[in-house]
C-alpha cells in the first residue's frame, strides 16, 4: 500500500499517482510545511492507514530543521520504504530544503530521494507561470519519477 503526504504540488500530481496506484491514500494540503506532516503521520499510523511505502512531498512552502526531518523519518519507521521528493521553487529556502534532504536521507537505508530539482532543470513547460505549481506535463513527469522510486 502507498501513502503520499504533501502540499499543493502533491495535489497537482494526485490524478497521475492515482492512475499508477489506484489504492493510494493521499493527504495533501495547500501551504503545508514538513513540521505539519508529523501529526498527519501519527494519525494515519494510529488508524492503521499508513502504507508500506510513504511518499513525502514537502519543502515548497518553507525550510525545516534536520531534527524535524529525522523525527518524521523515525516516526514513519524503518519497516517502511520512505520516498522524499526534493523541491524546485523560486524561493530562498529551495537550496536549504534540498541540501537537508540530500544529507539526511543517505543515513537511512529505507529512505530514497527523488531528485525533482535535477529532473525539472530547464523544463519551463513543467511549471505554471508562478514557477512553483505544475502544468499537466510537469505533473505527469513528477508522478512518473515518484512511481519509479516506489517500484524500485
Amino acid at each position: 500500500t502507498v501513502t503520499a503526504i504533501g502540499d499543493s504540488v502533491m495535489i497537482d500530481i494526485t490524478p497521475y499517482l492515482k492512475n499508477t496506484f489506484p489504492d493510494i491514500r493521499i493527504d495533501a494540503q495547500i501551504g503545508r510545511q514538513l513540521s505539519k506532516a508529523i501529526p498527519v503521520v501519527e494519525q494515519l499510523k494510529n488508524e492503521g492507514n499508513l502504507g508500506n511505502y510513504v511518499i513525502i512531498g514537502l519543502g515548497t512552502n518553507g525550510a525545516f530543521t534536520t531534527e524535524q526531518l529525522v523525527s518524521l523519518i523515525k516516526l514513519i519507521g524503518n519497516e517502511r520504504k520512505i520516498i522524499f521528493i526534493n523541491t524546485r521553487v523560486p524561493r530562498p529556502w529551495e537550496s536549504i530544503v534540498n541540501e537537508r534532504l540530500k544529507v539526511t536521507v543517505t543515513k537511512y537505508p529505507n529512505v530514497t530521494l527523488v531528485d525533482w530539482y535535477a529532473a525539472s532543470a530547464g523544463k519551463k513547460d513543467y511549471f505554471a507561470p508562478d514557477g512553483v505549481h505544475l502544468t499537466n506535463v510537469g505533473a505527469e513527469a513528477y508522478a512518473v519519477l515518484v512511481a519509479k522510486a516506489v517500484n524500485q
